[in-house]
């Protein structure tokens, strides 16, 4: 019989307050995430760097709840798509053991298969004891395949060298890291969260605690793990009462499949006509874009989990692509049922995720869901167009008032700048001051080495005529140099934006 929401709830609640899973001095480790280019193949941009042998060798991984395989790259390896990453080079490690098992054939879906052989070698952890933080190698080895070979663009375009699995299931061979470091004793719970920030374009991975400071307690959403049968026994499912889009309801009383090496919302072929169907209104709007504004033609996409409701803007579910191109972060990927539907980093960016593995034998493993402490609901949040038709996409208020974002324009200064600022986070009355500031160096394509600018701008959030607008004045500031004195260094506009998404 599947555990009730009500148990799993209680479950965690019960771990909670006695301290078990939250308390400061809890031993933990933690993989600090840095968040790479997004790429056509789904795969999450979001690795982290580790030491894998000894002497050490620096190798990006992902973190991927969405499979059973722990990988990495071997320099055995020759093929294009292989070269286009690091590789373990297990003869340079003293501590590599190889498992003696003959290689074998791994599927990777759509992606094909790749050919592997077990090893066995140590990892290097960043450990925290109560603040004390040290760089531990494991004290017994892993399993990990050797990838000796795959292929394909969808390989190559990957982010990491490899990935570790965290899987819902038991799993020796290849190591499950949580369970890998509960039986070492780095760990006492086999507990993993996920808190990163897509505009700052970094995070951290926990293993072993949650942090009660980093999310909402309120906002707290449990969820039991329904296991899948068969092949798909590993992933993290979880009861998803409706999907809804533009206003139609795209699946109800089905399962939402949470999935941290992926990108995108992806499934079987029924459930991802639907969705692109209601966002693209029946084939009326394009799937990709080649404005930001146009995102604001979009509905938003709800999903509802254990009737708490989730809500993704255009902007968060588009993905950006290249300089002038934005694609819906939807697909279908074969070998799925139909009506199967799983999501990554575009809903996962948005939430405080914890995934808590148990044995079979103990209960049920747990998935929990909370709004991010930095994740402040703001006016100020949002895309906004202003006169010229470039676009500011405004993210998140931290709780000081703080902000990033991204300065997108088409004309003279083409190219994706990066934004920095502050708003009022508590205002009084129905204006916000809010200040920030552009870096004229292109985030995408090759920077112009002549230009040496910064923009300030500064203003008001006010609505007027039923729409918000931001009323700003604006200072360009370029490099004094003979030619140019100081006086004729700095120029000062007014700048209107207009909030659309």
């Amino acid at each position: 019989m599947n555990p009730t929401r009500t148990e799993a709830a209680h479950t965690f609640a019960t771990a909670l307050d006695a301290g078990r899973i939250a308390a400061a001095d809890t031993p933990r480790v933690r993989f600090p995430l840095q968040r790479g280019a997004i790429t056509d193949n789904g795969a999450t941009p979001w690795t982290c760097t580790l030491g894998l042998g000894t002497p050490a060798q620096s190798l990006r991984f992902m973190l991927d709840t969405g499979t059973v395989n722990t990988w990495i790259t071997s320099s055995a390896c020759t093929t294009h798509a292989c070269c286009a990453h690091r590789a373990f080079d297990s003869a340079a490690s003293r501590t590599f053991r190889a498992s003696g098992q003959p290689p074998k054939a791994v599927d990777f879906g759509p992606w094909g298969t790749m050919q592997v052989e077990l090893g066995y070698d140590v990892c290097h952890l960043q450990r925290d004891v109560g603040g004390h933080v040290s760089t531990t190698p494991l004290n017994e080895p892993i399993s990990i395949y050797l990838a000796t070979e795959y292929r394909g663009v969808q390989f190559a375009m990957l982010d990491s060298d490899g990935g570790l699995a965290i899987p819902a299931v038991p799993s020796a061979q290849p190591s499950a890291l949580l369970e890998q470091l509960t039986r070492q004793g780095l760990i006492d719970h086999a507990v993993a969260t996920f808190d990163v920030d897509p505009l700052l374009g970094r995070g951290e991975c926990t293993m072993g605690a949650i942090d009660p400071t980093r999310f909402d307690p309120a906002s707290l959403n449990v969820m039991p793990v329904q296991p899948l049968q068969g092949d798909l026994s590993y992933l993290w499912n979880v009861p998803m009462q409706a999907l809804r889009c533009g206003g139609n309801v795209v699946a109800e009383h089905s399962a939402l499949v949470l999935d941290t090496g992926s990108s995108r919302f992806k499934g079987g072929a029924a459930v991802i006509a639907r969705l692109q169907n209601a966002i693209t209104d029946g084939g009326k709007r394009p799937l990709t874009v080649h404005a930001a504004t146009a995102l604001a033609a979009y509905p938003d996409i709800e999903v509802e989990l254990n009737g708490t409701v989730y809500t993704l803007t255009p902007p968060q579910y588009f993905q950006r692509l290249g300089a002038h191109r934005w694609e819906v972060g939807v697909h279908v990927l074969e070998g799925l049922p139909d009506e199967m539907l799983v999501v990554g980093s575009v809903f996962l960016d948005w939430v405080y995720s914890i995934f808590w593995y148990q044995p079979p034998a103990v209960g049920p493993c747990i998935v929990a869901l909370a709004q991010p402490r930095r994740n402040t609901p703001s006016r100020v949040t949002g895309l906004w167009r202003n006169g010229f038709g470039s676009t500011l996409d405004i993210g998140p208020l931290d709780a000081d008032g703080c902000f990033r974002g991204r300065y997108t324009s088409s004309t003279g200064a083409s190219g994706d700048y990066p934004v920095v600022g502050v708003a009022d986070p508590h205002p009084d009355g129905d204006s916000i001051a809010i200040s920030f500031a552009v870096s004229w160096r292109s985030l995408v394509g090759k920077p112009d080495p002549s230009w040496h600018w910064v923009s300030g701008f500064t203003g008001l959030l006010q609505r007027k005529d039923g729409v918000d607008q931001i009323a700003t004045t604006y200072l360009l500031q370029q490099n004094a140099d003979a030619q140019t004195p100081d006086w004729m260094a700095t120029a000062i506009y007014p700048s209107t934006f207009v909030r659309i998404g």
